[in-house]
C-alpha cells in the first residue's frame, strides 16, 4: 500500500487530496499512472512528464526521467509543475 498526497490541480482532478493505491512496489511511472486513472478523465492535466514526485525519505524526481521504486508502505506526494505554491 503506499498513500499518495495529491496536491494541486492533481488533487482537484482525482477529487480528493490523499489517496491510498492497494499495491506497494510500484515504478514511480505506473503510480502516477494509475492516480491519473482515478480521476476518469482522458487528460486529467498531469503525467509522468509534468509530475515531481517527493517520497517520504526527502527524494524528489520527475517519473519520466529515471525508474524508481516506490516501497510497499511509502507516502509519496504529487505536486505539478504548475502548482502555485
Amino acid at each position: 500500500m503506499i498513500k499518495v498526497r495529491c496536491l494541486g490541480h492533481i488533487g482537484t482532478a482525482v477529487g480528493a487530496r490523499d489517496v491510498t493505491i492497494q499495491d506497494g512496489g510500484l515504478d514511480a511511472s505506473d503510480l502516477v499512472d494509475r492516480v491519473r486513472a482515478m480521476t476518469g478523465l482522458r487528460d486529467p492535466g498531469f503525467s509522468r512528464y509534468n509530475t515531481l514526485v517527493m517520497v517520504e525519505d526527502g527524494e524528489a524526481f520527475v517519473p519520466a526521467g529515471r525508474a524508481v521504486r516506490i516501497a510497499d508502505g511509502a507516502k509519496v506526494a504529487l505536486l505539478p509543475f504548475s502548482h502555485g505554491g
